[in-house]
């Protein structure tokens, strides 16, 4: 049996040897983010043509003047519409190439846009079905979260001090991401179940994955925990950099706008290293299927 170490390296590697599928991946998210910021961009070349704010901003970003420019130049965009759409919309194509993605790590395959869109075309019906299952599971999830607020709320409504409550809630909370975090990682493996056995029921599915987690739980999560923390780190690094880079011209947003696309790609990668690692795991687990390795 691999140790998660071994998988967790595997995923990293194998991810990370897929730089075609990573180049694809980080242009569409580029032309995505374009697509969002579009709109907005030309609302905004049209209201700092005819004002001053353009050097205002570019200094330091002013909120009350970004908001009396949506005010008078904004009146035809809905944001907020506009952010639900594209959010579903993302969501949608991420669960298209979901299929892509595995099709390539499962057949070992150098990538090519044929078989990765093949992949996408075949298993985006199937990984559709999978995500209205996971929404049952987050929203029974979110439930039981609620549920317990509203006792924790009762249980210390006269309690002298904050303390109690803040401990109480955040430790409710901390649960619930981790639940979240378990759901996420269950429909991950249906994924793999799914293209792997060519299964047509989804809810098939779902039991393969959770019968392999249950067996492997320690493992299972383990690994997941630390692709999530790696990802975490990689976001905390950024964070950090960035809140050395302050936009005071021309050279300063280059430099801005470059460090934003290298934790793009990183986040990228440890996307494709999350599927590549779980992959890695469940075959070396079943040594008589092969294994993600080149």
């Amino acid at each position: 049996m691999i140790n998660i170490l071994t998988a967790y390296k595997n995923g990293l590697t194998c991810a990370w040897r897929e730089k075609r599928l990573l180049l694809w991946l980080y242009v569409f998210n580029v032309l995505f983010a374009y697509l969002i910021t579009l709109p907005v961009s030309m609302m905004l070349t049209e209201a700092l043509d005819q004002s001053t704010a353009a050097d205002k901003i570019l200094h330091a970003f002013d909120f009350t003047i970004f908001t009396t420019i949506m005010d008078d130049f904004g009146k035809g965009i809905d944001l907020g519409r506009m952010i639900l759409t594209l959010g579903i919309l993302y969501m949608i194509l991420s669960l298209f190439f979901a299929g892509g993605i595995l099709k390539i790590f499962i057949e070992r395959n150098k990538f090519n846009l044929i078989d990765f869109f093949t992949g996408c075309a075949t298993y985006f019906y199937r990984f559709l079905r999978l995500f209205l299952i996971s929404f049952l599971f987050v929203a029974a999830a979110l439930l039981i979260y609620l549920l317990i607020s509203g006792f924790i709320g009762l249980l210390t409504d006269n309690s002298a001090t904050e303390r109690l409550p803040m401990i109480l809630f955040s430790l409710n909370l901390l649960i619930f991401g981790f639940i979240l975090a378990t759901i996420n990682m269950l429909f991950d493996y249906a994924k793999i179940m799914t293209i792997l056995y060519d299964l047509p029921g989804m809810i098939k599915a779902v039991e393969k994955a959770s019968m392999f987690i249950l067996m492997n739980l320690r493992k299972t999560i383990g690994l997941y925990l630390f692709y999530l923390m790696t990802a975490i780190i990689l976001m905390m690094c950024y964070l950090y950099v960035e809140s050395f880079i302050s936009v005071t011209g021309w050279l300063t947003l280059v430099i801005f706008i470059f460090w934003a696309q290298l934790f793009m790609i990183s986040r990228i990668w440890i996307r494709l290293s999350f599927f590549a690692g779980q992959y890695s795991f469940y075959f070396y687990a079943n040594e008589t299927l092969p294994v993600i390795t080149k």
